[in-house]
């Protein structure tokens, strides 16, 4: 039987139907190849520079001399071993060998002195590297680099395992020293970057180390924790970073998601105490409000059981904690107290402490990037309530409150803080001088507290060091600048086909190693 033209043209209307849509399906499975290929996050924390002095870079594009360990010491990196003269003014470091910038040049002695010195150059700029006394930095051969320091400087090894101190190669740089593009050695190469939205890398096939597994990345700032577990959910990112306990929960309840928690070296959720101002300027003041605050109701209700009080900068499973202070236990009573030698009653039963007239009123800041941080306010709020201090809270982004602690406007700073940030104690040490990134709030810089922290500095041998940061520890509790709440675990969550993602004990996320299954 004859089919006819209709019949012929139908089959190649279908023919044509089947090969676009076999196109379409092509086109899909290479896009979710593709996908596959790259890495997403979402974190509340903002790409804002190149230059890792000024901000640590997103995604790994550059490395320091030296990094940390699983158990938190200084373990090789770009320098595969160091010496110190036994004047302590002379550091040696010994190179790796074969390693390459992401333009193609070596990385060598020289080129990681470039760097340094520009990084020195740029240090009083930031505070974190400001207390440097480089004298000099020197390449005798291709792989060996000098420091010389023109006096003993113990935590240099710490400091230069740092972002501000990361190596980038020459070409990064444009006449006037600013970074127009990093150049690193890290297992990812920077591509682009789309200022307060994004940064993204691609894989380094050259690089020393293990290669990533994936080809890209891309870190997003989300600042809003609910926006992040939305995107989470929709599949429009694959990991979340900086989520609350209380989020962490609720993902670990679904097999769909996975949840990371790290206990972060040193990071400690605390308040800074402005004793510029009164009535903070009494010390009584400042222990009644350490002596008000329940920690462990906070971390059982608020932190979901996950971190533990604290009542000193290092906890105890740190060398440099002080496991002989005696700290302050929850005593509202004792607080009331304290608050009545200072003078405070509660005249007309109002509930509110007051004194000449004026209620005990204080402000309290913090900032939503740490998205319990809100929460804990609150909380404060309630607690210190009960003994006749009345909370004012103010939500801003942290560069916000440091104005505000400018023109005296803080009382009470609620953050998350890294005392170990720079691998050594004298990063804590340096919250309390005059140079500190914090000084405008707390305003504590004694002439005898400066002289321990230079002390600390100078002192070459480790355990004398330990003594002198103990009697740190204990001034401290003593004069009450700062009251520490609670130790910090640092939680991310993921879809459930990420792996091999971990979080480090320093609070940055390895991208390198994690990929899609």
């Amino acid at each position: 039987m004859s089919r006819g033209p209709q019949f012929s043209k139908r089959i190649i209307q279908r023919a044509a139907i089947v090969e676009v849509a076999l196109f379409l399906v092509s086109l899909f499975v290479g896009i979710s190849a593709a996908d596959d290929e790259t890495l997403k996050v979402a974190s509340p924390w903002e790409p804002k520079s190149l230059d890792p002095i000024v901000y640590q870079l997103s995604v790994d594009v550059s490395e320091p001399l030296l990094s940390v360990d699983s158990e938190g010491k200084l373990s090789p990196m770009l320098a595969q071993s160091w010496d110190v003269s036994e004047d302590g003014r002379t550091w040696t470091f010994h190179l790796r060998e074969g390693v390459s910038f992401h333009d193609g040049t070596p990385f060598n002695a020289e080129a990681a002195k470039l760097s340094l010195e520009r990084t020195f150059r740029r240090s009083a700029e930031y505070s974190s590297i400001k207390a440097f006394p480089v004298e000099s930095v020197t390449a005798p051969d291709e792989y060996t680099l000098v420091i010389t320091t023109s006096r003993p400087f113990a935590p240099l090894a710490g400091y230069l395992s740092k972002d501000a101190t990361e190596i980038l190669a020459a070409s990064s740089f444009d006449s006037n020293d600013e970074v127009v593009e990093p150049i690193g050695t890290g297992p990812f190469k920077f591509d682009s970057w789309v200022p307060k939205e994004s940064m993204t890398g691609v894989r380094f096939e050259d690089y020393w180390g293990s290669k990533a597994k994936v080809e890209k990345v891309v870190f997003s700032n989300v600042p809003e924790e609910k926006t992040r577990e939305s995107m989470l959910r929709a599949g429009e990112v694959d990991i979340i970073g900086t989520i609350s306990p209380a989020l962490a929960k609720k993902l670990a309840e679904d097999s769909s998601f996975k949840v990371y928690e790290q206990e972060e070296m040193g990071r400690v959720r605390h308040l800074l105490l402005n004793v510029a101002n009164p009535p903070l300027d009494d010390v009584l003041v400042r222990q009644a409000i350490s002596m008000a605050i329940d920690r462990d109701l906070i971390c059982d209700s608020l932190l979901e059981g996950m971190d533990q009080t604290a009542s000193a900068p290092f906890s105890s499973n740190l060398y440099w904690s002080n496991d002989n202070l005696e700290t302050p236990s929850y005593d509202p009573e004792e607080a009331i107290a304290l608050l009545e030698e200072a003078g405070w009653s509660d005249s007309d039963n109002d509930g509110i402490m007051d004194k000449d007239g004026e209620d005990l009123k204080l402000s309290l800041f913090t900032y939503p990037s740490r998205p319990e941080l809100p929460s804990i306010a609150e909380a404060l709020k309630d607690q210190l309530g009960q003994v006749g201090i009345d909370i004012e809270i103010t939500i801003l982004d942290d560069s916000a409150v440091r104005e505000q602690a400018k023109g005296g406007k803080v009382d009470i700073y609620l953050v998350s803080v890294n005392t170990l940030l720079n691998r050594d104690p004298d990063t804590w040490a340096s919250y309390f001088t005059t140079e500190s990134y914090y000084y405008d709030c707390m305003n504590y810089a004694p002439d005898d507290v400066a002289d321990l922290i230079e002390k600390g500095r100078e002192t070459m041998d480790q355990e004398a060091r330990k003594e002198i940061y103990d009697q740190l520890q204990e001034r401290i509790l003593k004069d009450v600048p700062v009251v520490y709440l609670t130790y910090y675990t640092g939680i991310s969550a993921s879809s459930s086909d990420i792996q091999d993602y971990e979080l480090s004990l320093i609070g940055r996320h390895h991208l390198e190693n994690a990929y899609k299954a």
